[in-house]
């Protein structure tokens, strides 16, 4: 029978152990670290785990993701700073083609809160999802991923190239009373044509049609 390669050798754990007590002694001489600190973390050996579990992922190859698609962009797309206080129910002379009355009905049209200059980045889809798949692939942390309406306002001032054309859609995370909600963004030849719906919508898109989305960018070495 083949010998596993995920096991070191005799030798390699022995230089393993070793470098592991020196690595410990070390940091607990640096941080001062009492003898009831050391028991808590023995006491706790699954984060001893996980650590080497990341040591050893980062020589991995980086996994793609299979529903989205990081569109390659020349540059860096930015978003001003802001003073969150322009919302999209509001914003009828960005979305001239449509704009749907639910961003009053359900009450989203609330000042948002102030933003720092963001740089943002965009996907396509390649794999059929819904919303909560997309945006799920990118982060668990969906305040991360989220914009403000101001700024979804913003990117179409600054960077309307970067909307999918063709009457296809991009894709907007926000946040509004405590729930999420997606602002659908579709370029017509009249205008800008907009939607919400509720992000928990089962609606399934298709990644035929490329539709994109756009999000904060993710520092995914974090």
């Amino acid at each position: 029978m083949k010998e596993s390669s995920q096991s070191p050798s005799f030798g390699q754990g022995l230089e393993l152990a070793n470098i592991v007590n020196k690595a410990i002694a070390s940091a607990v001489k640096k941080n001062n670290v009492s003898s009831d600190k050391i028991q808590k973390v023995v006491g706790k050996p699954g984060q001893i785990f996980d650590y080497f579990d990341k040591l050893f992922a980062q020589d991995k190859p980086e996994k793609s993701n299979a529903i989205l698609s990081l569109l390659s962009i020349p540059e860096t797309l930015v978003l001003e700073a802001l003073d969150g206080k322009a919302t999209i129910a509001n914003a009828k002379s960005t979305f001239k083609s449509y704009l749907d009355s639910n961003f009053k009905n359900w009450k989203l049209d609330n000042k948002g809160k102030a933003t720092e200059k963001t740089s943002v980045q965009v996907y396509e889809m390649a794999k059929d999802a819904t919303f909560s798949q997309m945006f799920n692939s990118l982060s668990g942390d969906l305040d991360s991923l989220c914009l403000t309406q101001n700024q979804i306002i913003s990117f179409y001032e600054k960077h309307p190239s970067y909307l999918r054309q063709d009457g296809c859609t991009t894709f907007f995370l926000f946040k509004e009373n405590e729930a999420y909600f997606v602002a659908n963004v579709l370029v017509f030849s009249d205008g800008l044509y907009v939607r919400v719906n509720h992000f928990g919508l089962a609606h399934v898109w298709y990644a035929e049609h490329a539709h994109r989305l756009v999000v904060p960018q993710l520092n995914l070495e974090a």
